[in-house]
Parts: structure tokens; sequence; C-alpha cells
């Protein structure tokens, strides 16, 4: 039986409005309905996930900054990792060269020296605030504690820039593609497959009472973790090739969720 359905966000349960489609808000209630427990697993901030959770009207497992915070259907912070302030200060200003727009994250906000026209767009895209301070590197490892370092801009840049980071920091920095045209920065061992992992072993789960569906880089972690795993038919070819299955939607993939478990039962 699968006990637990795990949905990435962006270009998974969100459409390209960033809204959630009435069918796949169905579907999750169904699941729930069959007593399956939902989680979100996303590179977005925790705040963001719960907005996303009051306006399901349900009670979901949340993994936020690609599994650097976990918390379980009673609010209970499971897991929470955040970068030492001198690696974060430095990794900022190795990138600072490139043509990138950088925004620092910790749990609860997110950061940018400078709020430029090209920030407050991308901001439209967010479900929560940016905030300008421009004393954000001399607060890091004091009063500001970052998770996420995340870029957004055009990918060979992006590309170039996390050579560098990977050549500069070795095992200091792990690095995800999150979005298209967005990298992730996050602490080492951080990535939604380790949150996931913590999450299910809290639960008293086995990976195979696991499915997850999801469609960018950041999401393969948890794909490997479980052969009942989803791509979105919009993910990349590399992305695909991680999952046991290619759907077009959450609910697609949720509706073999439910088959798979009426089957089981029966037996």
């Amino acid at each position: 039986m699968i006990r637990l359905f795990v949905s990435d966000l962006d270009n998974t349960l969100f459409n390209d409005k960033k809204t959630v489609n009435p069918e796949d808000k169905e579907a999750l209630m169904a699941l729930a309905d069959a007593g399956v427990q939902v989680c979100l697993a996303s590179g977005r901030m925790d705040k963001e996930l719960v907005s996303v959770m009051n306006e399901l009207q349900g009670e979901f497992h949340r993994i936020s900054q690609n599994g650097a915070f976990i918390y379980d259907t009673n609010n209970q912070r499971l897991y929470s990792a955040h970068f030492d302030g001198d690696t974060a200060r430095e990794l900022f200003r190795i990138a600072e060269p490139y043509q990138l727009v950088g925004f620092i994250s910790q749990e609860d906000g997110m950061f940018v020296p400078r709020k430029s026209a090209l920030v407050q767009q991308i901001e439209t895209q967010m479900r929560m605030p940016i905030e300008e301070r421009v004393d954000v590197l001399d607060c890091l490892g004091t009063s500001i504690f970052a998770s996420k370092l995340c870029y957004i801009g055009d990918m060979d840049e992006i590309k170039k820039l996390e050579a560098t980071v990977k050549e500069h920091f070795a095992d200091r920095v792990d690095s995800f593609i999150s979005d298209r045209h967005c990298i992730d920065f996050m602490p080492p061992g951080v990535s939604k497959g380790v949150g996931l992992k913590r999450l299910i072993d809290h639960l008293g789960m086995k990976e195979e009472e696991v499915a997850c569906i999801g469609d960018s880089y950041n999401d393969i972690s948890m794909l490997r973790l479980t052969k009942h795993s989803f791509a979105m038919a919009v993910a990349d070819a590399a992305v695909k090739q991680e999952a046991t299955h290619t759907v077009a939607s959450v609910a697609e993939a949720a509706r073999w969720v439910l088959a798979y478990n009426s089957q089981s039962s029966a037996k």
C-alpha cells in the first residue's frame, strides 16, 4: 500500500499561473479521503508551502527549500539546516560578477541587497515578499542565517557559476537546478531525497509505501528514493529517466496511486 504522496510545486502541482488546477486539488483531497498522507516538497519557502496548504484546505507534511526545513502535519519541525555566515557571504560574493539575480533565504525571509525592477518582477511569482536589506551580507551568521542562495537568469551563466562554485567550495556547497533558469545552492547533504527519507523515518514508513512526483533536477533525489515515482511530461529527458512513470498531471499520478492501493487491498 502507498501511504504517503509527495508533490513538487513549480511546473508540477502549480500550473503556468502558479496556481493549482481544480482537478489536481480534487485529486489530493481524494488521496487524503482514502487515508493517503500528502506532503508538499519544494525549493520554495515554508511560508509559501503553508499558503498552498491553506488554500487546498488540507493538512500536509512540508519539505521546503529542497529539504532544509521539514515539518509534519502537527507543525512539528523535524529538521533545519543553514550555512555558516562566512560560507554564505563568500558564496554570494563569488556569484556577484555573473549576470544573475541572487537571493538569500532563511526559513522565514528572502533578502536582496537591492530591490531592482527585475527583483520586483520575480517577486510577483512568489507567495511572500522579498525584503531589501543593504546590510544583508554583514548580518549573515548573526541575525540572518542563510539556508539557501538562489540565482535566476540565463542558463549559460548559471552553468558557469555552478562550475565555479563546485571548484571553489568542493564539498561545502551542494547545487540543484530547481526550475527553468534557476539554481539553488544549499548546505551540504541537504536535498529533497534526504529530507523525504527523514520524514518517512519519522512516520515509521518504508520507501515502497511512498509515491512522489516532480519535474526538475532538484526532484531527482526523491524520485530515486521510491519505485513509485512520477515525472511530469514537461520534464527534461534526464529527469524522466529517473522516474518509474511519466504523467501529464498530479491528478493522473494520484489516480494511479488510488488504483494501486485498491488492487493491493483486494489481494
